[in-house]
């Protein structure tokens, strides 16, 4: 407005010469500026723009009168074109910073108070420049003239909001108009700012309380954990009691159940007998009343086959004399004789079934007895057992009834009071008469047979959970608890398998035996025979035992391994390699090959293929096993010949020529697919 009043005075001056003009224009443009009045930002050309300072059509002006009554003689308007290119330069920069600050604000997260001060300094940086730039002589009025003056360069940077703007239209925005805007969307940052902070500690509230409630459950439950650990403390002793006598008084029940079967069918098939010959004791074998009746009833049935032979043999020679002419008068007629001879054949047949049927009886009983007297020694063995009063072991096993025994180990049933299941515990003794030396080689025996078994995780061969020492002399091993029977029972029970059964046992003896040749250290069982695989409840064949295992080392040959245990094992299930005395036998996996064709030839014909009617010390006397180059096949039962071809593969007598495991394991027969 100042200017335009300028020019309209200047108008004025050339019609009418008035020599005070100047001094009063002064004097009116300082009361202006003393009240505080903001002068209207000039529109600016484009021109102005890019031109030089000396184009400007305004100059700039300053003041030093510190009252508004001062004479108009005191307001000089000066020219300094230096000082207004710093001050374009100046508001440029901070037009530049104002526009580019508040668009960084939006993408960064920042803190009210801090935005709140920043806004203020900004405003204060922003009133405060005509000061900074005025002399220090100044008076109020120029101070208020500083902070009114217009801005001299607009502001080129782009919208906070990444829009461009037309540049023409901002040059001739007015100065006035862009800060009002600027302010007003200073505010607006400001008010979203605070509103964000508000939602900001909401939130922080919100999660404290939740970390607060979170701290307060976890440590509520801790307390419970801590609670339920300190009761369960004090309850364990209870219930371990508690399950043991349950499990004690269940055990005591099966113990008085097996002795009053025993007691029972020691009545049917027999008992043992003490027999004295002078100041020897022997022990021997009384049949009970089922065997002696039904010895007397094959006997009756003998002799009544004899007295019809002999009648039949009778008739035949008097209808032979008849035809001789000799004695005519005591034959009898044809018709006649021919009825008499049928009825003696049909007798002679009814006697045979019925003798058929007696001896399968008497085979019957004789399997009865064979349990009998396994369950006799049990039983015998347990109750000479130093473990037979349901004792806790390792404050965790409790023992229940003998599983069997057998030169230096007691197998007990018993219960995991942690693990709340059944085990097997084997109970290795070692003789009080031995020597130290050999209490420490059956020690390392068994370690090694542990350490062996231990890493053994399969589902055809038996855990190895635990194993613990019980006294100096005794430890014990925790084994998988398979409440089946052993392969040996079974086929003392029912000695001829029908094929398919024979065929799946086999079958998972080989996987088990697979598994033991495709980890990183080769394992040969070397004992593989019908004791050492049992069943579990569902009919699952488990190996176990791995006494006299061998580790097939990583430098071993192709040939196999040296044997440093010759004599060991079950000689009917050894192959020919083992039993080599001029050299040390080199033996591999074919080992287990052979014996599992031996297995499989004594499920499908009911015996071993080699020396099955032989004792072990006539076996090693007359080289049975050496001399078993083939192997032969009964007529009954029938085979298909794909498992005797499986049984020849098993059973080559070289054993360069004989398949090892994991090559036999590829046989079609071994194979199960859906047809």
């Amino acid at each position: 407005m100042a200017d335009d009043l300028f020019l309209q005075f200047s108008s004025n001056s050339s019609n009418q010469s008035d020599p005070s003009l100047p001094t009063k224009l002064a004097k009116l443009e300082a009361r202006m500026a003393g009240k505080g009045e903001t002068p209207v930002q000039p529109t600016w050309s484009s021109a102005t723009k890019f031109g030089a300072a000396e184009d400007l059509t305004m100059t700039e002006q300053s003041y030093s009168s510190d009252s508004e009554e001062d004479t108009g003689a005191q307001f000089l308007i000066q020219l300094n074109p230096q000082k207004r290119l710093k001050l374009q330069e100046d508001d440029h920069s901070i037009s530049f910073q104002q526009t580019k600050v508040p668009a960084e604000e939006r993408i960064k997260p920042v803190d009210p108070g801090d935005a709140k001060f920043g806004s203020e300094d900004t405003v204060r940086k922003k009133q405060g420049r005509g000061r900074g730039r005025s002399s220090t002589g100044r008076g109020r009025g120029s101070k208020s003239n500083d902070q009114a003056r217009p801005q001299a360069s607009p502001s080129t940077s782009p919208p906070s909001n990444g829009q461009p703007e037309n540049a023409l239209h901002k040059e001739n925005r007015p100065k006035e108009v862009h800060g009002k805007d600027e302010k007003a969307y200073i505010e607006e940052e400001f008010v979203k700012l605070r509103a964000e902070n508000e939602r900001l500690k909401e939130d922080l509230r919100k999660t404290h309380q939740e970390a607060s409630d979170q701290q307060q459950l976890s440590s509520q439950l801790k307390k419970e954990v801590k609670d339920l650990k300190d009761q369960e403390q004090q309850t364990k002793p209870k219930r371990i009691k508690v399950i043991s006598e349950l499990l004690i008084s269940v055990s005591k029940a099966e113990r008085q159940e097996a002795r009053m079967k025993v007691r029972q069918d020691s009545l049917r098939f027999g008992n043992v007998g003490v027999l004295r010959a002078g100041t020897i004791i022997s022990e021997t074998w009384e049949d009970g009343q089922a065997l002696k009746d039904l010895n007397t009833h094959l006997k009756h049935l003998l002799e009544t086959k004899e007295s019809i032979e002999r009648h039949r043999k009778s008739l035949k020679k008097r209808q032979s004399d008849k035809g001789d002419g000799n004695d005519a008068e005591t034959g009898m007629p044809e018709e006649e004789f021919l009825i008499q001879d049928e009825i003696y054949k049909t007798r002679l047949v009814s006697i045979k079934r019925e003798e058929e049927v007696s001896l399968r009886e008497r085979d019957r009983y004789e399997l009865e007895k064979g349990r009998l007297i396994r369950e006799m020694k049990r039983i015998r063995d347990e109750d000479g057992s130093r473990f037979n009063n349901y004792q806790i072991l390792n404050n965790r096993y409790a023992l229940l009834n003998l599983l069997g025994k057998g030169g230096f180990s007691e197998v007990y049933k018993a219960f995991d009071l942690v693990e709340y299941r059944y085990v097997a515990c084997k109970l290795h003794g070692l003789n009080a008469q031995w020597s130290e030396e050999k209490k420490q080689s059956y020690i390392r025996h068994a370690i090694r047979e542990y350490n062996i078994h231990k890493t053994l995780v399969h589902h055809h061969i038996v855990r190895l959970w635990d194993i613990f020492e019980i006294d100096h002399n005794t430890f014990c091993t925790v084994l998988e608890y398979c409440s089946g029977k052993d392969l040996d029972a079974v086929l003392k029970g029912t000695p001829v398998l029908p094929e398919r059964e024979a065929k799946i046992v086999i079958v998972q003896i080989f996987q088990g035996l697979v598994y033991l040749n495709k980890r990183p250290q080769k394992i040969i069982h070397y004992d593989l025979k019908p004791g050492n695989v049992l069943f579990d409840e569902l009919g699952v064949a488990k190996v176990t035992d791995f006494g006299l295992s061998k580790i097939v080392e990583d430098d071993v040959g192709s040939q196999g391994m040296e044997l440093t245990s010759q004599g060991a094992g079950t000689y009917w299930y050894l192959p020919p390699e083992c039993f080599e005395l001029s050299k040390i036998p080199l033996i591999s996996s074919k080992v287990d090959v052979w014996s599992a064709g031996v297995l499989f030839y004594q499920m499908l014909f009911g015996k071993r293929p080699f020396g099955h009617d032989q004792t072990q010390e006539r076996i090693l006397r007359e080289d049975t096993i050496i001399r078993a180059r083939k192997v032969e096949f009964p007529s009954r039962p029938t085979v298909s010949s794909e498992a005797k071809d499986l049984i020849r593969r098993c059973l080559t007598y070289n054993q360069a020529e004989r398949p090892d495991v994991l090559t036999i394991a590829q046989d079609p027969y071994l194979s199960y697919t859906k047809k």
